[in-house]
């Protein structure tokens, strides 16, 4: 009980002093969303260059979602939203106990699983079948998963007793 007490009063001298933990936390988050979007990036642009599933362009369709123009608006919107979601992460993180690397890797592709659910709900009943089905929902799902695993990896490596490790 006095571990929270003195934690409580450690808070509340950084919050004191200008300094806040979820401010730090939110940042770590959305450097972790932009890197877990890398590789996300990266299946995307194989998927593209090999003329993978020619119908389904997901950089494309979420240029469109969001009504930009220009040739590379999907690029962006992918990693704004990886960053984003970084950031929700880490604020849902915020409030559950320190857990080992592994846990926030389960967190993270738990996360992405929950945010593969909401896509196929939204997206499906958009775009019926114009490409999307079986093998459109299979490389979401492993694409998001991935992204969850490495943003969980990345979020747990860059916590303050890791950092002063090297």
């Amino acid at each position: 009980m006095s571990d929270d007490k003195d934690s409580f009063r450690q808070e509340a001298s950084e919050v004191a002093a200008g300094e806040s933990e979820l401010i730090r936390d939110l940042g770590k988050g959305a450097i972790a969303g932009l890197v877990a979007t890398i590789p996300v990036a990266v299946i995307a642009f194989v998927k593209q260059s090999m003329g993978l599933i020619p119908g389904l362009d997901v950089v494309g369709i979420l240029g469109n979602l969001v009504g930009l123009t220009f040739p590379y608006a999907g690029w962006v919107v992918l990693f704004v939203g990886g960053t984003l979601l970084g950031i929700v992460f880490a604020s849902l993180d915020a409030h559950v106990e320190n857990v080992t690397e592994a846990g926030e890797m389960v967190r993270g592709a738990i996360l992405g699983f929950l945010l593969w659910i909401l896509l196929m709900l939204l997206c499906i009943p958009l775009y019926g079948n114009e490409g999307f089905g079986v093998l459109f929902a299979g490389l979401m799902l492993v694409s998001i998963l991935i992204y969850g695993v490495v943003m969980g990896m990345v979020y747990e490596r860059m916590k303050p007793e890791h950092l002063s490790e090297s």
